[in-house]
């Protein structure tokens, strides 16, 4: 049977840009686009589908946009494709490319890989048999004993869904034979890199060294699949005929990272009007190992004392600006009390002299990149979607998840008030559920592998107050947690 190369169908790049300006994770830049296939590569058929002439391609394609004569932009974008000789009900109808007529008369389907089942377990095979090609532009990598799983067939079952922060397709794969009710630790989850890079982002550079140190506070990554393409790009500025850059098309994870965020949870909890303490502990303490383990892999030192003094002159200037901005909002004798706090702070902050831990943190962590990953453990982990961030206090992560907290109980409170869900505003006192969980969230950090020092200092305290008074802003002078926040400021 003679080998169908998609790009050598007539019409085939125009059936492709068709589709493609409609993904959200297309780059749909103004102007004239021109579409140039630079690289990718074959896989093998897997047995078991119905279609005999069934072909697995992926194209990697260089996207000029040309604004103007002086306004040009390149990108690239990389589409896995399933050629079906038929129709195909299983891949669904939002994998559906185009169809095309073959020289020969006979025409052919197309289908996006990342839905598509023989696609799937051809790509599954790829990285966990770690295949390559024979020119040695693509092969597949297998880690933290992905090796030794059971061969994935085409009776495997998916799951696709777009990310709505990277141009990623997910894909959650549960194996053959394996039931509905059967847990995330037995399926796996496919990200297809639409845009692919020569360089590793840092979020996946961090995830493959905890997966290699066998931390237990992420989704591993179990396996990757990368592609070398042209670099008309590079040839071009270096003056040589041709260059080549190397990528990830595909990543493959733990589902675990699929599992119920803590933002629902919470959600869930204030609407029933139960309590999250339990819970809120537990992933206090699996932020500070998270932490641990970000130390123990990358590194961390203390602060200099320049450092020091740079940090503290900012913690200064930003209490001050945010209270300048809501002063106002405050009744006299709160007025009163809160300004003496901040000028307590004021004076703390400048006296300051002990130098705090510096490492590797998440640098933007919410309730939102929690998981519930087993709800009998009661165990958190954690998600790099939005960023990492290098030589940072780890109270930042703190702070920001005890905002998350806030965020989350001021908008539940809102909405109830607003007629929307009046069940909520009766069944939890908001206040009191903030109270308690920041108490224990806290407990339950300290009780952790990190080192605790900058959540006991004025440091912490100040960015707390800081963003607690932004959140009060922005909630138009509600402040849910603003007890606590005179609290542990005075103590």
């Amino acid at each position: 049977m003679a080998r169908v190369r998609g790009e050598e169908q007539p019409g085939f790049l125009e059936v492709m840009e068709n589709w493609l300006v409609h993904q959200p994770w297309f780059p749909a830049l103004r102007g004239r686009r021109v579409f140039t296939r630079v690289g990718g590569l074959r896989l093998p058929t897997p047995a078991g589908d119905a279609d005999p002439e069934l072909f697995l391609e992926v194209h990697v394609f260089d996207v000029d946009h040309v604004a103007s004569r002086r306004e040009r932009h390149r990108d690239q974008v990389a589409v896995p494709v399933a050629v079906r000789s038929r129709p195909s009900a299983l891949a669904g109808k939002n994998a559906f490319i185009g169809r095309l007529a073959r020289a020969d008369g006979a025409e052919v389907w197309l289908y996006d890989g990342a839905r598509d089942r023989a696609f799937l377990a051809a790509w599954l095979e790829m990285a966990r048999r770690r295949q390559g090609s024979r020119n040695g532009r693509s092969r597949g990598e297998a880690m933290a004993g992905f090796d030794q799983w059971s061969p994935f067939t085409v009776q495997l079952r998916r799951t696709a869904s777009e990310s709505k922060l990277r141009p990623v397709t997910r894909t959650m794969v549960t194996p053959e034979g394996l039931s509905d009710d059967a847990g995330l630790s037995q399926r796996v989850v496919v990200e297809f890199q639409r845009r692919p890079r020569s360089v590793r982002d840092i979020e996946l550079e961090t995830a493959m060294t905890l997966t290699e140190s066998d931390s237990s506070s992420i989704a591993k990554v179990l396996g990757v699949v990368s592609c070398s393409w042209e670099d008309r790009t590079a040839a071009l500025a270096e003056g040589v005929e041709e260059a080549w850059a190397t990528g990830d098309l595909a990543i493959i994870r733990e589902a675990i990272g699929q599992a119920p965020d803590g933002r629902t949870l919470a959600r869930k909890a204030m609407a029933e009007g139960k309590t999250f303490k339990r819970l809120a502990r537990r992933m206090g303490r699996a932020l500070g190992d998270f932490h641990a383990d970000l130390a123990t892999a990358f590194g961390g030192h203390p602060q200099s004392r320049e450092q020091l003094k740079v940090m503290a002159d900012q913690a200064r200037t930003d209490l001050r600006a945010h209270w300048e901005q809501v002063r106002e909002e405050f009744d006299d004798d709160e007025r009163t009390d809160m300004a003496e706090v901040v000028d307590l702070m004021l004076s703390e902050l400048r006296e300051v002299d002990e130098p705090l831990q510096v490492q590797r943190i998440h640098g933007a962590l919410g309730l939102a990149h929690t998981h519930l990953a087993d709800p009998e453990s009661e165990r958190w982990i954690f998600n790099e979607d939005g960023g990492m961030a290098d030589q940072a206090l780890p109270l930042r992560d703190v702070v920001t998840m005890l905002m998350s907290f806030a965020n989350v109980v001021m908008e539940a409170a809102s909405e109830g008030h607003q007629g929307k869900k009046p069940a909520e505003v009766d069944a939890v006192n908001f206040g009191q559920w903030y109270e308690d969980v920041s108490e224990v969230f806290l407990e339950g950090y300290r009780q952790s592998e990190a080192d605790t020092t900058g959540v006991d200092s004025v440091f912490f305290r100040a960015a707390m107050l800081s963003e607690a008074m932004d959140l009060f802003s922005r909630w138009q002078g509600q402040w849910v947690f603003r007890p606590s926040m005179l609290l542990q400021a005075e103590s």
